[in-house]
């Protein structure tokens, strides 16, 4: 597997199958801010309730090709292996991102188990071969990355796009890219005010 951060945030994601499992799957790619197009004879309660709120899309009736033929990723998650195959084989010969849940090498991606903290995204995956040990791994991430790294990460983030616009010369913003990633900037607060207050007016005189 190569590991890819994806935008799928204006793509369409098919989720084909409607019961507990794929309600899982669907909370875990809301996080994401994605809305999910639902494909099954029977919908659960709970994705009931989210198409209900407009968050998903349902469609129930058995699946067909035509209901993913415009789909950029598609999750079989029925409760049928002979659906499922199906499903995989179809879509990954359309040039689909196909995740196969039960069996994962029958399709070509998988849903590694995610920690998000804003901008910062940690996602651990065995390749199908333990999601629960992924998802202990990914706990005891959450303890070490906690939501203070939200506001650490959007620092880092606004001194990388003063630096890339207001420094030509690739080693020096490296140096500055460097100094800002110091841990001593995680931990300080003022710190951090004190280093963009330097920063920012440079910026602005580009601008101006």
């Amino acid at each position: 597997m190569f590991p890819i951060m994806v935008h799928l945030a204006d793509e369409k994601v098919v989720m084909v199958g409607g019961g507990e499992v794929a309600l899982h799957k669907i909370e875990n790619l809301r996080r994401f801010g994605l809305h999910v197009h639902v494909v099954s004879p029977v919908i659960h309660p709970g994705i009931e309730k989210l198409a209900d709120e407009g968050v998903v899309t349902v469609i129930q009736k058995p699946v067909e090709e035509k209901d993913y033929e415009d789909a950029f990723l598609v999750v079989a998650v029925t409760d049928s292996k002979k659906v499922n195959d199906e499903v995989a084989k179809q879509a990954k010969a359309a040039g689909k991102l196909v995740v196969h849940a039960a069996q994962p090498d029958l399709g070509n991606s998988t849903i590694p188990a995610s920690l998000q903290r804003g901008r910062l995204v940690l996602s651990v995956s065995t390749g199908g071969a333990s999601p629960t040990l992924a998802k202990q791994i990914r706990n005891e991430l959450a303890e070490v990355y906690d939501e203070s790294y939200e506001d650490y990460i959007d620092f880092l983030y606004e001194v990388r796009q003063i630096v890339r616009k207001v420094e030509p010369d690739r080693t020096v913003r490296r140096h500055l890219l460097k100094i800002a990633a110091d841990p001593i900037f995680y931990k300080d607060i003022e710190r951090r005010e004190a280093f963009l207050r330097e920063i920012r007016p440079f910026a602005q005189a580009i601008q101006l």
